[in-house]
């Protein structure tokens, strides 16, 4: 290898293509030093003179292929991040320079003796054509493409498969593709059909080929119309390719058949028998290296899997071909590779089993078809197939049928299905206890926690589950596989939180029950937590802390008789010194942080009464973590646990934390004001044109590794401790401002608020969520204290909030920008009520003191014109925000109208794209509310200006998002409920049909999917009904008929669609007591209806 130059040899102001050929050696140097300085060099030169000389080092022989390569993804990279150097220079001369270095580059896809070179250069080729003002389909690039795809034989395979790149590279640009695989696409399968005839011989030359012919494939798929006769005759392919795939079962060739897959659902319509064939082929296969072995079954249950799921509608009407897919997935669920003691010797149950990838692939797989087709008939299927391999001899058999009724236990969309067998399912995992595998046993602990998680109990035990929770205490008793034991812990934890309430009260169970199980308490504390508690292994002795704090929590005040024994240990716990603790205990921060955790949930327990004692001693250990975690000594992971804690023991302390909180706030505020360091730097991933990106942990730092195909590497270091702390520490601010309320000194609570401040505009997302949570709760506590201070914070914040709707992300502003702007305003509408009340109070001679007296806050915040500007560009922030969100929506709409129903391609982009969108209707939904309740009709023209349109939009289209449609419902109800008379004229013809519609569809039966809709219309009804009488009478008969039907439906008559019901009963209530006159005789019977049910 010739010697790399120096520095100091590499002249920017020298010959460009030799300085150039010298830097591209001094980049592949082992020297740090070298390589920058090359860099360095390189990006001396203008563009202008860089890229010719770059693509002559490509082109040019006796340069090193190496280099070549290096040279063309280095074009490639100076495009895309210098292309503003020539971008608005002379059009001429910019279209000659790129022109000069397009010729280079081509020459070289064609002439170079190199595949690699070849590839990089085609990519570097079509980086350079997309630069060009004006492209068509005569240009070079795509002329050669095309005389090349007109010859009858493939060629030279290293020069076809840069050919096939060249194709795909020129159909990135959204311009051309339409037209350039309109034209071409037939003979680009004629090519892709001859690729993988030859391919048949196997070779890795050939299996590059065949690769980069289907990705050109996949992306002229995606260019072409729904509706061209191309797509069809791509079907033909079918064949061809599984034929190569049962020879040549590579997984590059799958990933790309998986995506074609995924892209054309219907390319192996009347094929997916020979597909499966396929798959159980080489999912049977045993080859010399089990790793790559697994990678390349897992790859091939991929495409099986795609091949169904892209196209679900399809599927559900042949189930023939879903079911021994199922079949296939189901046996692989059991395929476990690692013996029991490497199993058994894991240390933390949160590690990855990387050994047995396949079987958590297939899992996945699994229940990924059961969500995708979400159809009985599936679930059905894989409940017979548990069935089945439990009745089998084999173990593994029954590992993998436990296993996979977990996974779909752990669905939402299938958990039901399998409850509903909850039965049968405890019976097997009880007798699967007895079994002498540890793995057997871990399963069956593992599928009865995921069942206990998803059920829902209310009322007495039953004495099945008294037998499920004495069988479990039994074999936690008698276990002695640490893996296993920590399983029997989780299980028995959530036993008992599935009986505590769910209230704002607390998680404490209702007496009757805790009656039933108390003596399981007991025997669960004695014969399990107490003696775990000390067990060798840390993570046992973690959970058994864990389970120990479920019970406090569901026992409430009657665990006050432990409370001496836990707080002894917490105390225990909690005393040592924490730095060499955490620097001898290799499991010290785990600990530490459960011990916390506990002590919270003993004082959420227990009460005031009790806790109180102990209350100042657990604050100053909990402000020691702080402390010992500022300094560095522990994880962020335990400050962040306890400051949760601090806040919950606040919480239980009510006002009489205030004394705390001179000690606690200097810490909080530090670690919310502490700096987070992030930093970018940038360098060339010398001969990797393959994009990808790893990260490692380094102290409290992250790093994220990612490389682009330009071979450009950004390596971004992140203080990821320091962001969980900031965010921790805002979240107790946001905790003690709420626990103590008006009675936090006003100094305190400004203070507070200029910090949260100031996070809110921070560079991270997390950061500026965690302020923007906490702002509401802070300001509020001025409410009562300091009047001038609360409007001046309100102002601030409001105006702030309305900056931020511009600035953050569409799914940020749905999350927690407009959450926060809404609870402010409601803050000030609180302030407005009482104020009110207080007048009245004053009014009736009941108060003596001028409370009530002078403007709300509201009304102080803005002066008369402040607030017309405010409101029009909160609407106008909210208006913008929302347009992007509709158009695309509408646009997805009206691009479906063309699409083969039964082939649908059901991408799962769109479906989280449509859930973000009813995210965002739902946030502005709630914000305009919130204004129009605290200005009412003020906000009427803005309101009309910027948010009729999108929202009356909804109310019009049949298809229309359902979350928007319910959104839309509520808002207009909104804005007659409170904008006034004005209000009802302009908005009851625009709300009332659709009301109407939605609560009594014509053409199908209510479905409880329908609840939510169902109670905004009524809503909506009843709204128009009381605001807008001259506009409700030409459609009163119509509502009483809708709302009658309604009421009469099997759904509104459950207890889970109860809310709905009540709903239109109070719409329908209302019609009857305003329009008694217009309804006559049939408002009694209304009446005697709505009392029978009610």
């Amino acid at each position: 290898m010739p010697p790399m130059p120096s520095p100091a040899t590499l002249n920017p102001m020298g010959h460009p293509t030799a300085t150039v050929q010298e830097a591209l050696k001094a980049l592949q140097s082992p020297d740090n030093a070298v390589r920058s300085a090359s860099e360095a060099a390189l990006g001396g030169f203008p563009l202008a003179q860089l890229l010719p000389a770059l693509a002559q080092s490509v082109r040019e022989d006796g340069v090193p292929s190496s280099e070549q390569h290096l040279a063309a993804i280095l074009l490639r990279r100076c495009l895309q991040s210098r292309w503003n150097e020539v971008e608005n220079s002379n059009p001429a001369d910019t279209d000659a320079l790129l022109q000069q270095t397009l010729e280079c580059l081509l020459q070289a896809v064609l002439e170079s003796s190199e595949g690699m070179v070849k590839k990089s250069a085609a990519d570097a080729a079509a980086e350079v054509w997309r630069r060009k003002q004006t492209r068509s389909l005569e240009d070079a690039p795509v002329a050669i493409v095309a005389r090349w795809l007109a010859e009858p034989e493939l060629g030279q395979l290293e020069t076809a498969t840069a050919l096939f790149r060249l194709f795909d590279r020129l159909c990135e640009d959204e311009e051309i593709a339409p037209r350039l695989t309109q034209t071409h696409g037939a003979s680009l399968a004629r090519k892709v059909a001859l690729a993988l005839q030859q391919g048949r011989g196997g070779g890795k030359e050939s299996e590059a080929c065949m690769t980069a012919a289907l990705e050109a494939l996949v992306t002229c798929v995606s260019s072409l119309p729904s509706s061209s006769t191309i797509r069809a005759s791509l079907c033909d392919l079918a064949p061809l390719l599984l034929s190569v795939l049962f020879v040549s079962p590579s997984p590059a060739l799958f990933v790309s058949s998986q995506q074609l897959a995924e892209t054309f659902p219907q390319f192996f319509a009347g094929h997916h028998a020979a597909l499966l064939e396929l798959v159980v082929r080489v999912v049977g296969s045993h080859g010399a290296d089990a790793g790559a072995d697994d990678d390349v079954k897992a790859v091939a249950l991929n495409v099986a899997v795609s091949a169904v799921t892209s196209a679900p509608k399809w599927a559900r009407k042949n189930l023939n071909i879903v079911k021994p897919l199922l079949e296939v997935l189901a046996d692989c669920c059991g395929r476990v590779t690692s013996d029991e003691e490497t199993w058994s010797s894991k240390d933390r149950e949160e590690d990855d089993d990387e050994e047995d990838r396949l079987a958590q692939e297939a899992l996945a797989l699994a229940t990924r078809v059961a969500e995708r087709l979400n159809n009985n008939a599936v679930l059905e299927m894989l409940l017979h197939i548990c069935t089945s391999f439990l009745a089998s001899d084999d173990w593994r058999r029954h590992l993998a049928a436990l296993s996979l009724l977990a996974a779909l236990l752990e669905e939402e969309h299938s958990s039901l299905s399998v409850i509903a067998h909850s039965d049968e399912v405890v019976a097997v995992c009880l007798l699967r206890l007895q079994s002498p595998h540890a793995r057997l046993r871990w399963a069956a602990l593992n599928c009865l926690c995921c069942l206990l998680q998803q059920e829902e109990r209310e009322g007495s035990v039953t004495e099945h589950e008294k037998n499920l929770l004495e069988k479990l205490l039994e074999s936690l008793h008698n276990e002695t596989n640490n893996r296993c034991r920590r399983k029997g812990l989780q299980a028995v934890a959530e036993f008992f939180s599935n009986f505590g309430a769910d209230d704002d009260e607390g998680p404490a169970m209702d007496p009757e029950v805790y009656a039933q199980l108390s003596p399981y308490i007991e025997a669960a504390l004695q014969n399990a937590v107490v003696p775990l508690c000390d067990s060798s292994d840390a993570q046992t002795q973690e959970l058994a802390l864990a389970v120990g704090s479920v019970l406090a929590q569901v026992s409430g005040q009657h665990f006050q008789r432990f409370f001496s024994f836990f707080m002894g240990a917490v105390r225990r716990l909690l005393s040592v010194d924490f730095p060499s603790f955490l620097k001898t205990h290799p499991h010290g921060c785990s600990l530490l942080e459960t011990a916390v955790e506990f002590a919270g949930a003993l004082a959420t327990a227990v009460g005031m009464e009790i806790f109180a004692p102990d209350a100042p001693w657990l604050l100053e250990r909990l402000v020691e973590i702080q402390n010992v975690c500022s300094e560095g000594t522990a994880d962020a992971s335990l400050q962040a646990t306890a400051m949760e804690a601090v806040g919950i023991v606040a919480k239980v302390m009510g006002p009489a934390a205030l004394p705390f909180l001179p000690a606690v706030s200097p810490i909080v505020l530090a670690r919310v004001r502490q700096h987070v360091d992030c930093d970018f730097a940038e360098a060339i991933a010398t001969g990797n044109e393959e994009a990808g990106a790893s990260v490692s942990e380094e102290g409290r730092i992250s790093k994220v590794n990612i490389t682009d195909k330009s071979g450009r590497q950004t390596v971004i270091s992140i203080n990821t401790a320091a962001v969980e702390e900031k965010c921790a520490a805002l979240r107790l601010l946001a905790s003690l401002a709420t626990s103590v309320g008006g009675q936090m000194p006003p100094d305190t609570a400004v203070e507070w608020a200029a910090a949260v401040t100031a996070e809110s505009r921070g560079r991270f997302a997390l950061i500026r969520k965690e302020a923007l949570g906490a702002l509401p709760a802070i300001v509020n506590c001025l409410s009562a204290s300091d009047f001038g201070q609360f409007v001046r914070l309100s102002r601030e914040s409001l105006a702030l909030l309305v900056e931020a709707v511009k600035e953050n992300s569409a799914r940020h502003v749905s999350d927690f920008v407009l959450p926060a702007a809404t609870q402010l305003l409601q803050n000030l509408s609180l302030e407005k009520e009482r104020k009110e009340a207080l007048k009245g109070l004053s009014a009736l001679g009941e108060r003596q003191d001028a409370g009530g007296e002078g403007a709300t806050a509201a009304e102080a915040a803005f002066s008369l014109e402040e607030r017309k500007a405010f409101l029009s560009q909160i609407f106008e922030a909210m208006g913008r925000f929302l347009i992007p969100i509709l158009t695309e929506e509408f646009e997805r709409l009206a691009s479906k109208e063309g699409e083969d129903d039964e082939w649908e391609n059901v991408d799962e982009d769109e479906e989280e794209a449509t859930e973000v969108a009813a995210e965002a209707y739902d946030a502005v939904m709630q914000a305009t509310g919130a204004l129009f309740k605290l200005y009412g009709g003020e906000c009427l023209a803005s309101f009309d200006a910027h948010l009729k349109m999108p929202f009356g939009a909804l109310l019009a289209h049949e298809q229309a998002n359902p979350g928007g449609k319910v959104s839309a419902l509520c808002i207009f109800a909104d804005a007659i409920t409170f904008g006034g008379a004005e209000a009802g004229k302009m908005y009851a013809e625009v709300i009332l049909p659709a009301a109407l519609l939605t609560v009594c569809p014509p053409s199908a039966a209510l479905v409880e999917d329908d609840v939510y809709a169902v109670s905004a219309a009524a809503y909506g009804i009843g709204a128009v009904a009381m605001h807008s009488r001259e506009a409700f009478l030409a459609r009163r008969e119509g509502a009483i008929e809708a709302l009658t039907r309604a009421l009469q439906s099997p759904v509104l008559q459950t207890d889970d669609c109860r809310s709905a019901a009540d709903c239109a009963a109070c719409a329908l209530l209302k019609i009857a007591l305003l329009y008694t006159r217009e309804v006559g005789e049939q408002s009694a019977t209304i009446f005697t209806e709505l009392l029978k049910r009610w």
